[in-house]
């Protein structure tokens, strides 16, 4: 028995430590392209890049000082028509250009450690999950539902510690004020306190079906191919 708990325990340290290493590699090598997604989602629901609504309020401004004839036809000019949605490509060229190379990298820290933890925390209750299972049933063989049954429990075990770290990831990609991730932190809870941290955690509990999906199909496609050998 002692056997036994000894070699689930090494199991289970292997899967969180090969999976937190994964995480960590997989969001620091595809990060630039998550930004990129990030700044382009959040300018497109926000009516076109901050940049050019700063200048167009600024200009709103400088004309309103003026007044006169001028501010008057200004009135009279047809509203403007927000900017045409840009390519992936040049918006990665207006990125370099405004910002170079940190521009594609700024809240790394932040993404690598949450995706580390993640995958950590989610192999941790899965692999003991699934183990308990095992011994609970007698049963080696894990079916399809109650595979899906435990990836989801799995995947909701880190979302209490995970859900704040992606909050702020988001956060510091999308800031244009240049403010460190402390700042940006303090600015998150005093504007909406800890409530805010779980900002769409109602969806979050339903997408946790996709990796406990993907990971059933892992399970049993493994097992058949084992099987065949």
């Amino acid at each position: 028995l002692s056997q036994t708990m000894s070699n689930d325990t090494e199991s289970i340290l292997a899967e969180v430590v090969s999976a937190s290493l994964g995480g960590a590699f997989s969001a620091s090598t595809l990060y630039p392209l998550e930004v990129i997604k990030t700044k382009m989602q959040a300018e497109t629901s926000s009516g076109g890049p901050s940049s050019d609504s700063c200048q167009r309020c600024s200009i709103v401004r400088d004309d309103s000082a003026l007044g006169g004839a001028e501010g008057e036809d200004e009135d009279n000019d047809p509203p403007e028509q927000p900017p045409p949605q840009q390519g992936m490509v040049a918006y990665a060229k207006q990125m370099y250009a405004e910002g170079g190379i940190p521009a594609f990298y700024a809240g790394i820290e932040t993404s690598t450690v949450q995706s580390a933890t993640e995958k950590a925390l989610y192999f941790f209750a899965y692999t003991g999950l699934k183990n308990g299972y095992k011994v609970l049933t007698g049963n080696h063989h894990i079916d399809a539902l109650p595979n899906l049954l435990l990836g989801c429990l799995a995947e909701w075990a880190h979302l209490p510690v995970t859900l704040p770290i992606d909050c702020l990831t988001t956060k510091i990609q999308t800031d244009t004020t240049g403010a460190g991730p402390i700042v940006l932190l303090n600015a998150m809870l005093s504007e909406k306190g800890m409530a805010g941290m779980y900002k769409g955690i109602q969806a979050y509990t339903v997408l946790c079906l996709k990796p406990a999906i993907q990971y059933t199909v892992f399970e049993q496609v493994k097992a058949a191919v084992l099987a065949g050998r």
